[in-house]
């Protein structure tokens, strides 16, 4: 049988699913991976602010630093779907790069900096760069991949 035809060969184990960068994942595999990890992040992150707390509406010190640890944690992960996402329709690892630098940037930055400076230029900058991250959440959701064998590998969905 040809590898046009195989298409899709299922993933067994984590690494093969989160943390291979090589092949093609389609936008339903893409779209149920990145939802566990999202809602895993989510439960760290939520967890770690009940544990570490706020204190009078501050969000601590501690639980800063344990929101950078889980955003660094989660970001090799998100970066391998992204990269395979993007492999599907025929593009390279350039935008995967840039949304796990700004990632890293907004999940490294402590928010609170937003109260001293609403009208300032960080302000402005971070709101940029949270729209730019969502319009490539969005795309990679939505845009479809290519038909067929491209420069990546054959097609994750067997072609009719």
């Amino acid at each position: 049988m040809s590898e046009e035809k195989i298409g899709y060969v299922e993933e067994d184990s984590f690494a093969e699913m989160f943390l291979k960068t090589h092949g093609r994942l389609n936008r339903w595999r893409y779209f149920k991976r990145v939802l566990v990890l999202g809602i895993a992040m989510t439960m760290l992150l939520t967890l770690g602010y009940k544990l570490l707390g706020y204190e009078y509406g501050q969000v601590s010190t501690s639980a800063t630093i344990c929101n950078a640890i889980i955003t660094l944690i989660f970001i090799v992960p998100k970066y391998c779907l992204n990269v395979r996402r993007l492999q599907d329709m025929n593009r390279g690892k350039t935008l995967a790069v840039v949304y796990a630098i700004l990632t890293a940037v907004m999940g490294f930055m402590d928010f609170n900096v937003l109260e001293l400076y609403q009208q300032d230029l960080l302000s402005y900058a971070i709101l940029l760069m949270a729209f730019f991250s969502l319009a490539l959440s969005l795309y990679m959701l939505i845009a479809p991949g290519t038909r067929g064998k491209n420069r990546y590998g054959a097609s994750p969905i067997p072609v009719k």
